[in-house]
């Protein structure tokens, strides 16, 4: 298993289960990616009764509020504790390459060997920034989300936040609100309510089916894939937050134009021409014994979130469990 985020901890949840022998790299420590990786004021777009793990529900006092970064930490550190995750932190992976029987995992700690490989490092590994930065002018400052962390960093003077989904809309907003002047630059986005006729819109998808939809039941899966995340945003008073309320509301760059995960390690001849998996479902193309998990409708709509990773994890286990005990003779 290649990391240790929540994605990866309820894979390791499920073959612990199945009493599958297995161990977690984590480069960093657990939830390292929200740790070092996000914004100060960060809180999730899912309400508290949404983060339920693989035999992990919220069991806080809040379960229609909204984690920050502390309280989701400490949320998936204590479901890697609860499941005794056999997890090795500071273990970063170097390589990935195909042996006889399976594969050799290399580290910054050693070499690994092991019949199956489960990608869960995340779908938001390196921001994605568009060509057009080359041309902005050194004296303008630039940022992305991962080394933006609060208004006050930012030199004097107005902002351009550059893509509008939810990292877009929240950023602009949280600049605007500290009261410099913010040009949001707008493309392809999802407008969603934060609250429909009474209830928070998340439970009206999940009651709707609409999360559980499969990716084998999705027209243009691809373009499903690419959809950037909904215009939401988690806030005490349960606001919602689109282009309508930014625009009422009344020169650094921060790029919020997407991220893309970081395959540079994998030495396995499993991308596409754009640098993506090609996988079926999670279960990675032309690799047998590989898996993904965590990336966008992998094998639902609801796949990226925290409740998504446990019906895809035991998805994936349970065709991981068939490849094994068939000797690795199934694809």
């Amino acid at each position: 298993m290649i990391g240790a985020g929540h994605a990866g901890l309820a894979i390791s949840r499920v073959l612990t289960e199945r009493s599958i022998d297995h161990a977690v790299l984590e480069r960093g420590e657990v939830a390292n990616s929200w740790r070092c990786e996000r914004w100060d004021s960060l809180r999730l777009l899912t309400p508290n009764w949404q983060s339920r793990l693989p035999g992990y529900p919220y069991s806080g006092v809040d379960p229609d509020g909204f984690m920050g970064m502390p309280e989701l930490i400490g949320h998936i550190t204590n479901f890697a504790a609860a499941s005794a995750a056999p997890v090795r932190t500071h273990t970063t992976v170097t390589s990935v390459r195909r042996i006889d029987g399976g594969y050799r995992v290399a580290t910054d700690q050693g070499e690994i060997g092991c019949r199956c490989v489960v990608l869960a490092s995340g779908a938001a590994n390196i921001p994605r920034v568009p060509q057009l930065r080359q041309a902005v002018p050194e004296r303008i400052e630039c940022f992305t989300p991962f080394d933006y962390h609060h208004a006050g960093q930012l030199p004097p003077g107005g902002a351009l936040v550059v893509g509008a989904s939810a990292t877009g809309v929240q950023l602009a907003d949280e600049i605007q609100r500290s009261g410099r002047p913010v040009t949001l630059a707008v493309g392809e986005h999802v407008r969603l309510p934060r609250n429909y006729r009474g209830r928070d819109v998340l439970w009206w998808m999940e009651h709707a089916g609409v999360w559980n939809q499969r990716y084998d039941e999705i027209d243009e899966l691809d373009r499903a894939r690419g959809l950037p995340s909904p215009q939401l945003v988690g806030t005490p008073e349960h606001a919602t937050l689109d282009l309508n309320v930014l625009s009422a509301a009344g020169v650094a760059i921060v790029w919020a134009t997407g991220f893309r995960p970081d395959y540079r390690w994998l030495e396995v001849p499993v991308l596409d021409r754009k640098g993506e998996l090609r996988h079926d479902g999670g279960v990675i193309v032309d690799a047998p014994g590989m898996y993904a998990i965590g990336l966008p409708v992998l094998r639902r709509r609801k796949s990226t979130f925290i409740l998504g990773a446990e019906d895809d994890a035991r998805d994936l286990v349970a065709h991981l469990a068939h490849y094994l005990a068939d000797g690795g003779r199934s694809g």
